[in-house]
């Protein structure tokens, strides 16, 4: 039996990218469904009114047709006199197109004239509410009417006499002038939401017009152009430009930084390979076990020269993208001391870690590899400029920066110390008091993870001699510190 052949593999299905929304298209159909809810708000009242604007007018001559027959009915002694005034009946041909109904009842409902099956007389009504007209819908030959109906009483000479009086249009005058107020009404209403919608997508075009003057300016420039947008936003926009200004702000600062590292890179390893080839050329003065020693020794410092700037690059790439974690103080401090003993160091060399009361297990807020990075370079440091039989002390202390509680993550040795003239200059790129090549990056790095997050870095001559060189950092360090760094 044959087997089945395995199924191809069905390539990964890729989500489809969103499509970009239009702003302009969003308020206009926003804009489009209020109007239309407005208009249909309107078109509801404007229909209601205009129903009752004719219904009003027509029963007006209706009830004035109806009253004006109930005036001409008479009880005489030769019995009931009924003369039809035939103005009434003119009134209501005005409207030439309807047909117009009457009939008039007496005692038990019995048709003194007209139309004897014309409804609305069926019942005659309380004793309080003679002689009102009462208007009413209804249908009669099969079309609709609208009916006045009235009840009199007249006096007799032993009793009254209950008359009745009813009459009745059809109402296609009335829906003609129903339908004529409700469109010449629509008309206007259309029109104004027609200019609301007009202005709406206008003022939209103008709310907007200062986002495509951004994006003019944007794509004008030239890749190397970074200067701050000089566009006047309204202030609804004006936050927007400031984040734009802000970001090429600090992406010029990146930039530069970056132009000028790189130049003193180069520099510095064209120096360092033009001492090692110097090193190694021949030389007949020198025995070739010399010769080969300062190879060596030109060769460990490229090394370490290279590292350095490794390290700094990577100290000023986590500064433009910083991580924010939990830093263990005691274990950052145990770290260091197992990479230095690690490195290899003499073993007249002594390690020590001093804590002040207080700051036991205490956690700063920061990037625990630029932090270990920064107090690696302060032991190496030490180490390197230190006596034979150097003592150096890792040591937590409490301090304070603008304000805010902070701590000093210091290292301190029994070396030869920084001249004060010095000190503020050690922190710069490339700038070393160390005759024996260093690379004059150490304290710079240092100096640039303390900026990073919020610190500083300060070197000051020890108590009993050498150097103490302190990372003050905050207890949290900021955000913006690090975006500013």
């Amino acid at each position: 039996m044959a087997s089945a052949a395995p199924a191809p593999d069905r390539p990964a299905q890729v989500p489809p990218e969103p499509r970009p929304y239009s702003l302009k298209r969003r308020l206009a159909v926003g804009a489009s469904t209020l109007f239309a809810l407005i208009i249909a708000v309107l078109s509801i009242g404007l229909w209601r009114y205009s129903q009752s604007a004719a219904d009003r007018t027509y029963d007006l001559i209706l009830s004035g047709a109806a009253i004006s027959i109930g005036e001409r009915i008479a009880l005489t002694p030769e019995g009931l006199e009924i003369d039809l005034p035939t103005s009434a009946f003119e009134i209501l041909a005005l409207a030439p197109n309807d047909r117009v109904f009457y009939r008039i009842v007496g005692e038990g409902g019995v048709t003194l004239t007209g139309d004897a099956d014309l409804p609305g007389l069926d019942q005659p009504p309380e004793d309080g509410t003679r002689g009102a007209i009462a208007l009413s819908d209804g249908r009669y030959d099969g079309e609709p009417v609208r009916l006045a109906t009235s009840w009199l009483e007249l006096p007799g000479l032993t009793e009254r006499t209950l008359i009745g009086v009813a009459v009745g249009q059809t109402t296609l005058a009335r829906r003609a002038m129903r339908n004529d107020l409700f469109l010449k009404g629509l008309i206007p209403l259309a029109a104004v939401a027609a200019a609301g919608l007009f202005a709406v997508r206008t003022g939209v075009s103008l709310a907007i017009r200062p986002l495509v003057d951004i994006e003019r300016d944007i794509r004008a420039r030239a890749p190397n152009d970074l200067s701050p947008l000089t566009i006047a936003p309204p202030r609804e926009s004006d936050a927007l430009v400031g984040a734009i200004n802000d970001f090429m702000r600090r992406l010029g600062a990146s930039r530069d930084n970056a132009q000028s590292f790189i130049a003193d890179v180069a520099h510095q390893l064209r120096t360092a390979l033009f001492g090692v080839e110097g090193a190694l050329a021949p030389q007949r003065s020198v025995s070739s076990d010399e010769q080969l020693e300062r190879g060596r020794e030109r060769v460990r410092r490229t090394i370490h020269l290279t590292n350095q700037l490794l390290s700094h690059a990577m100290v000023i790439h986590r500064a433009d993208s910083p991580v924010e974690a939990e830093v263990d103080v005691a274990a950052l401090f145990r770290r260091v001391l197992e990479d230095t003993l690690r490195g290899g160091i003499p073993d007249t060399i002594t390690l020590g870690v001093e804590t002040e009361p207080g700051t036991e297990g205490v956690r700063i807020a920061g990037d625990p590899v630029a932090l270990r990075e920064a107090l690696r370079n302060l032991v190496d440091n030490a180490v390197r400029h230190g006596p034979a039989d150097n003592t150096i002390v890792l040591r937590l202390a409490t301090a304070e920066i603008g304000g805010r509680p902070a701590l000093e993550l210091i290292v301190a040795d029994q070396g030869p110390g920084i001249p004060e003239a010095d000190k503020a200059v050690v922190t710069e790129r490339f700038v070393t008091r160390d005759d024996r090549g260093g690379s004059g990056l150490g304290l710079a790095i240092v100096a640039a993870v303390a900026r990073s997050h919020g610190g500083r870095l300060v070197l000051r001559d020890a108590g009993g001699g050498g150097l103490e060189a302190a990372l003050v950092v905050p207890r949290t360090a900021p955000a913006t510190a690090r975006a500013k760094a």
